[in-house]
């Protein structure tokens, strides 16, 4: 799901001054979706230089928000009890989790799974900031 920002950026023809309007127009939860479903750097490519700082600097500000919640599941995942819950029986490691973990318990069962990816990451940092009270993936 691309918006009208992401859509303009990626076609043909694209004035850098429109696109740069375009981008200050939008609102913060907008410029987020676009960093979290990964085509923030093709907008970023198409402003003009000038204008670029916009949605780097915001994007660097989420990149490092992702990157403290992947060292805090990393860490986690290291955890001589977390791992020895993860050993015993699904249902018991699951409630062991919502019980200790419950903020990052998405991530820690998509990691479980072996199937966290970075996609996963940034859609939890977006839903963590402007998700109200659902702080699961999207």
């Amino acid at each position: 799901m691309v918006n009208q920002v992401g859509r303009y950026a990626a076609s043909d023809e694209v004035d850098d001054i429109e696109l740069m309007k375009m981008v200050m127009e939008l609102p913060e939860k907008d410029k987020m979706v676009m960093w979290s479903q990964g085509y923030i750097e093709l907008v970023i490519e198409k402003l003009p230089e000038y204008a670029r700082d916009i949605l780097e600097n915001r994007m660097q500000k989420w990149e490092d928000t992702k990157s403290f919640y992947q060292d805090q599941i990393a860490e986690i995942l290291n955890d001589d009890e977390f791992k020895k819950q993860a050993k015993g029986e699904r249902k018991q490691f699951a409630l062991f989790v919502m019980e200790h973990y419950r903020d990052l318990q998405s991530l820690l069962f998509a990691a479980y799974d072996g199937k966290i990816t970075e996609e996963d990451v940034r859609k939890f940092v977006y839903r963590r900031r402007f998700g109200g009270r659902k702080k699961y993936l999207h």
